[in-house]
């Protein structure tokens, strides 16, 4: 069984509503201008690590809907329709992970997510699906890595059919449904629902699981730091603060090694502005 790290070259996966690559500069705003730098420096990091350019994706809405249409599994046209009908862009963001891991595998990343040099090195090179354990429900699937037709991702997309049925059944409270499910993060809830059931495990995932079939799961954390100076360092839990008071202050860890793998966000919606912590990062803005 291959691993997420053990093809020959890596492929990154990235979606939005608009494909940031092709569309011209003076077409964005200046937060997609920072997205698309953020981008571009995440696939930098992958290509200094491994000295060689990796595989690079970026699907746009008509793309995703194509994709879903064309889902080798009996469930893709009614996705489809769907995300077609879909009103929240995120939403339409967890489905378009799950068919671009699905059809391929590779490492997912929302376009506000900023990974560091030591992700690479704290991945387990047997691990076969690997994202992050969220502070409140769910995963926290602005990152998510897995080999090809993965049966999380399989199921993932299962039960996000058999939600949207309920959603569309006549009479639905529909708000209602989208609070119930993960607080209105309804991919975030689903994945999570479909590794429980996948992993027969009602227990929250320890860091490294190995499974029957030779899959193993990996799960870091997200973690709320402190900047001190050029450097950064996570905060015990107990002095967490609420998520309202910044959107910048969250980063992924390595429970394992205590080491910080990612920055959460690099673009915080509240200032409409970058995050302070992406200076660290030397994003090459226009």
């Amino acid at each position: 069984l291959d691993s997420v790290s053990g093809t020959d070259q890596d492929r990154l996966l990235f979606n939005y509503k608009i494909d940031l690559f092709k569309a011209g500069n003076s077409d964005l705003s200046r937060q997609e201008e920072i997205l698309l730098a953020n981008v571009k420096r995440t696939v930098k990091v992958f290509e200094d690590i491994t000295g060689d350019a990796p595989e690079v994706e970026m699907w746009g809405d008509d793309h995703c809907l194509t994709a879903l249409d064309e889902l080798q599994m009996k469930e893709g046209h009614a996705l489809a329709f769907g995300f077609k009908r879909e009103v929240e862009g995120r939403i339409k963001s967890d489905l378009c992970r799950l068919v671009m891991l699905y059809n391929t595998g590779g490492y997912y990343f929302d376009t506000d997510v900023a990974p560091l040099a030591a992700l690479q090195r704290v991945l387990d090179p047997r691990a076969t699906f690997v994202t992050v354990r969220a502070q409140r429900d769910g995963f926290f699937q602005a990152f998510v890595a897995t080999t090809p037709k993965h049966p999380v991702i399989k199921l993932s997309l299962m039960k996000f059919k058999t939600w949207y049925d309920k959603y569309w059944t006549p009479g639905q409270d529909k708000n209602k449904l989208r609070d119930e499910t993960g607080h209105g993060q309804i991919g975030c809830a689903l994945l999570e629902r479909s590794f429980a059931d996948w992993s027969a495990s009602g227990q929250k995932p320890d860091t490294l699981l190995v499974h029957q079939g030779g899959h193993v799961s990996q799960f870091f954390d997200e973690w709320q730091f402190v900047s001190r100076g050029p450097d950064i360092f996570p905060k015990e839990k107990k002095l967490f603060s609420a998520f309202s008071d910044s959107l910048c202050d969250w980063g992924v860890f390595d429970s394992r090694t205590d080491t910080l793998v990612m920055i959460s966000r690099v673009y915080d919606t509240y200032i409409r502005g970058p995050c302070p912590q992406s200076r660290f990062l030397r994003l090459h803005l226009p």
